[in-house]
């Protein structure tokens, strides 16, 4: 036992809960819908490591994300975090619309089940619609 504690520990040092958003913009002219233009794809992961299962060591920051923040003893990992990371992503792209957008939570056991590590993952396509171009609707 006395050496299961600084194991913990050092695990949950170098492997802390974070907040993470990997973004690209390799489309290649490809339209979505003849309409749309596709700007970026967003993934974004938020990740919580717990004890037990339920009792949350180190979690992700949602206000700082692909930082090495992280907040301690609470669980951030929640999907209404991932949708203001994504509305974020949004606004610093100048776009209001997305396609694609799907969520999913992830869980992983470690240590004989005495460590867990809980992300919740949110992806979806940023685009830019091309409705200002189109005819309006007849009735």
């Amino acid at each position: 036992m006395k050496r299961l504690i600084p194991l913990v520990a050092a695990v949950t040092l170098l492997a802390s809960g974070c907040t993470t958003v990997l973004k690209s913009k390799e489309f290649g002219n490809v339209k979505v819908d003849g309409s749309t233009t596709p700007v970026a794809a967003v993934e974004i992961e938020n990740s919580v490591w717990l004890l037990f299962n339920f009792i949350p060591v180190a979690s992700g920051s949602p206000d700082h994300p692909n930082s090495y923040r992280c907040k301690l003893f609470r669980n951030t990992v929640n999907l209404p975090n991932n949708m203001e990371v994504l509305r974020a992503e949004m606004a610093s792209e100048g776009v209001s619309e997305v396609v694609n957008l799907t969520s999913h939570y992830a869980d992983e056991k470690y240590l004989f089940f005495l460590l867990a590590r809980r992300a919740c993952h949110t992806s979806a396509v940023l685009i830019q619609s091309g409705a200002k171009d189109k005819e309006p609707a007849k009735k």
